[in-house]
């Protein structure tokens, strides 16, 4: 199905400019291309003492624009990023996921390699930098024991996320509907979702194809002055891993609080987790983040030229001892209008396996940032 379904992509990439023959065109690209150097502490396994990070971030535009209401585009996000001592990538992660989406008083339709509808509508704890919370980045300086998604081997013994995130950016049809000014809610559905940025790994043998479903609401308030938002996402893969999400997030002027949580639990005894290891990209419970929970908190604030965030996440397996704890504190100030300092400290403490596993360590990183 996932060979129907990059297809149809094509094709609808192809009719593309035929369905808009005329009107108003508008071509554009966003990013934030940076370098960014981490000095890490580490208890035992100290991978990466001192790296420089290379990244950059883009995302690509061209679309035509019906009315004020009404948009048809093709979009990318893309990136690429060169680590220090990346021995499995020396030659640097390049990364483009180009989709189709629609814009109109109907809703939001998109098809192609974008994210699901639960990530899209969560409202959970966030951060004000490349590292991130969620999905984060910390561990280009800080090796998590329990997170590999390296080249060859893909796995996760925890949960990486509050947000619903198995298919990552596989290819998928996703639908936001507006039922209001205040309320959204969106559905999703991924033909395949073994992708390297989700969850699953691409390798994975399963029974029956990867295939997934999420449904997501968002409702927006007004109580006093802040403006307060609250999500809740479902996600159904491969018929029986199920996953649940909640968030809320508070903002008021510069300042901002937010929470997030997830629960994912194996409903069925088809798709067992793995206890045994399968080969060496999938050694034993690489999957074991099919049943786990994971909760994370972030504040804020934002003045003028400077933002500051703190951010933590908890994340735990059910049936084993594997548990994360993860802090990020970032700072942005803006030199120019195109020209950003960045100052973050990240802390990571998990647990394994087994007691020889566990492992903690603090990084400090800094860098410049050109936002275009």
């Amino acid at each position: 199905m996932k060979i129907y379904f990059n297809k149809y992509l094509a094709t609808a990439m192809l009719l593309f400019p035929v369905v808009a023959s005329a009107g108003e065109w508008n071509m554009d690209a966003k990013g934030l291309v940076g370098g960014y150097y981490g000095v890490a502490d580490v208890k035992t396994n100290n991978k990466y003492p001192n790296r420089l990070v290379f990244r950059g971030d883009a995302n690509l535009t061209a679309e035509y624009k019906f009315d004020k209401d009404h948009r048809l585009g093709i979009y990318a996000s893309t990136a690429v990023i060169l680590k220090e001592d990346d021995k499995n990538r020396s030659e640097g992660e390049y990364r483009f996921y180009p989709y189709v989406a629609d814009f109109s008083k109907y809703g939001e339709v998109y098809v192609g390699y974008t994210y699901n509808a639960a990530k899209m509508l969560h409202k959970g704890a966030k951060d004000i930098t490349f590292l991130g919370i969620d999905d984060s980045n910390a561990t280009y300086f800080l090796s998590n024991i329990n997170w590999d998604n390296g080249y060859k081997k893909v796995s996760h013994t925890t949960p990486k996320s509050t947000t619903i995130l198995n298919d990552g950016r596989a290819a998928k049809f996703v639908y936001i509907l507006p039922v209001d000014e205040n309320t959204k809610v969106g559905f999703s559905y991924t033909p395949d979702n073994a992708n390297r940025r989700g969850m699953t790994s691409r390798f994975a043998d399963y029974e029956k194809t990867e295939d997934g479903y999420t449904m997501a609401l968002q409702k927006k308030w007004n109580i006093g002055g802040w403006k307060m938002y609250n999500s809740l996402g479902y996600g159904i893969f491969n018929r029986t891993d199920k996953e649940l999400s909640l968030g809320i997030a508070l903002e008021k002027g510069g300042f901002n609080i937010a929470t997030g949580y997830k629960k994912a639990y194996v409903d069925g005894l088809d798709n067992p987790i793995a206890t045994q290891k399968i080969n060496d990209r999938l050694p034993a419970l690489f999957d074991n983040y099919r049943e786990s929970e994971a909760w994370n908190i972030s504040m804020g604030y934002e003045r003028d030229k400077f933002a500051t965030n703190v951010a933590y996440l908890n994340t735990g397996a059910d049936n084993t001892r594997h548990q994360d704890n993860l802090l990020v504190w970032s700072n942005v100030y803006s030199i120019t209008d195109n020209v950003e300092f960045y100052a973050a400290a990240a802390y990571l403490n998990f647990h394994g396996g087994k007691d020889a596993d566990d492992d903690r360590g603090i990084a400090g990183i800094s860098g410049l940032g050109l936002r275009f």
